[in-house]
């Protein structure tokens, strides 16, 4: 007996279209054989996630889920799993405001509560536009406005198909002959990190310890579990052309490959191993100790600057110098930008808070300085005594007057800063060095005591 041609051919139609219709094959965390990640402390970071598939049949759409939601799509790079034909990142998450605007045109049950007696009563309406907290509905003739609250519901027939919970990454490829591990490689926003210190002060004010933790933060709509993590330390530019992100894509991803202990140089950065895998979940931060260094020596210095501008100034200034710690970092490592909040010892062995401020990235054998804030116990006041303008230059003196309050001996230096040539002819102390457009003296002043500096200079006018 013989099959009708036309019912033959609708048949072997819908046999080679049924792989097309089939439900994707769905790969979640589950079947994840590896995972690490290089983060970068610029909302950006590399993930690298290795999951184990089957043989796939060509054409055949696999949908991965706990993928990031802000991946950034031209960047994906997939690795044994055949050819790639296409790939999609599906972002349609399920939501109130989504499922409303699937039905914007349709009709719906509208279901509204009596406050006052608890009562639920059902309208057909049909949904026009959803804006805010109101939507507007046609309930027969009348066109209505209605709140979206805890006494006004849709009720709604089916969740959209096209609207999902998670973010899913999807592709065809042309086929696998045997199941294997892929890889997905792609680089994601809402991934970043940042450097923290704790510097402590000795007894003695000339020793310290540095503590580094690095806070990591994850807010890219997934958890990453069991996740080997770099740390790059470095600005990265990021550049328009996809080929750019492509390269650097690359070359993280080598990195990654290389597993070598921290710090490792990479290009012109450098890269962080974590020793330890860890999680690190959607919305949360994380801390994790990264510099430690037990004993450095550390100096204590007061500073105070000021601009000596070409023009009369009869008022007589008073201010507190700076209070600076500079240290060199002789750790053994570079140090990644971050903010140091430096702590010392009362006399009670108590340690206390004296201030903080940032570093940029400090490579090993640099120094670093650290601005903690107004020195208490030393003051400045400073007076312009004479301007006297002449044919191609203005001549200034000025007095400053450093007082001592403290029980300690204390060294100041004072920094004088010029907009136009200029050339000393007369100082009370010497100079200590001039840079440039600035004349520095370093001013010893004994305990409860006060040093004077005077001191003309000729600034000279532009030819």
């Amino acid at each position: 007996m013989y099959m009708p041609i036309r019912r033959l051919s609708l048949l072997l139609l819908a046999a080679m279209a049924a792989p097309l219709q089939a439900a994707p094959l769905q790969i979640d965390a589950n079947a994840r054989q590896s995972l690490s990640l290089t983060v970068y402390s610029q909302n950006l970071g590399l993930v690298r996630d290795t999951r184990h598939l089957p043989a796939l049949a060509a054409g055949q759409t696999v949908a991965i889920g706990d993928v990031s939601r802000r991946m950034q799509t031209e960047t994906l790079s997939i690795r044994g799993a055949g050819s790639v034909l296409e790939q999609t990142l599906n972002t349609n998450l399920l939501s109130h405001h989504a499922i409303l605007q699937h039905y914007l045109g349709q009709e719906l049950s509208l279901a509204r509560r009596n406050p006052a007696s608890g009562d639920e009563s059902l309208a057909t309406v049909t949904l026009l536009s959803v804006e805010g907290d109101r939507a507007l509905v046609r309930r027969d003739d009348r066109v209505e406005s209605v709140p979206l609250n805890q006494d006004w519901r849709f009720i709604f027939p089916q969740l959209p198909p096209h609207l999902i919970s998670k973010p899913s990454l999807e592709f065809r490829s042309r086929g696998t002959d045997a199941s294997n591990d892929a890889t997905f490689s792609y680089l994601t926003e809402g991934l970043g990190w940042q450097m923290d210190y704790v510097l402590n002060l000795d007894d003695s004010g000339n020793g310290m310890a540095l503590e580094g933790l690095a806070t990591l933060h994850n807010d890219t709509g997934v958890d990453f579990r069991d996740a080997s993590f770099q740390l790059l330390a470095g600005s990265l530019n990021q550049p328009q052309p996809v080929a750019y992100r492509k390269a650097t894509l690359e070359m993280a991803a080598m990195a990654a490959d290389a597993g070598a202990a921290p710090p490792q140089a990479f290009q012109d950065y450098h890269l962080y191993s974590l020793p330890q895998r860890t999680d690190l979940l959607d919305q949360q931060h994380k801390q994790l100790p990264l510099v430690s260094i037990d004993a450095l020596p550390v100096a204590k210095e007061y500073r105070h600057e000021f601009l000596a501008l070409p023009r009369p100034d009869g008022q007589r200034h008073r201010s507190a110098p700076q209070t600076w710690l500079r240290f060199r970092n002789d750790a053994g490592q570079p140090l990644p930008a971050g903010a140091v909040r430096a702590f010392a010892p009362d006399s009670g062995g108590r340690l206390q808070f004296i201030g903080g401020s940032r570093i940029d990235h400090t490579a090993q054998g640099q120094d670093v300085e650290l601005q903690l804030g107004d020195a208490f116990d030393l003051s400045v006041e400073r007076q312009q005594t004479l301007f006297q303008k002449e044919y191609d230059a203005d001549l200034l003196e000025y007095e400053v007057l450093v007082r001592n309050s403290g029980d300690a001996d204390r060294q100041l230096q004072l920094a004088v800063n010029f907009t136009q040539p200029w050339e000393l002819q007369h100082s009370e102390p010497a100079l200590s060095q001039e840079r440039g457009g600035r004349a520095i003296w370093t001013l010893d002043v004994p305990a409860r005591d006060k040093r004077v500096l005077r001191f003309r200079v000729k600034l000279k006018k532009p030819q």
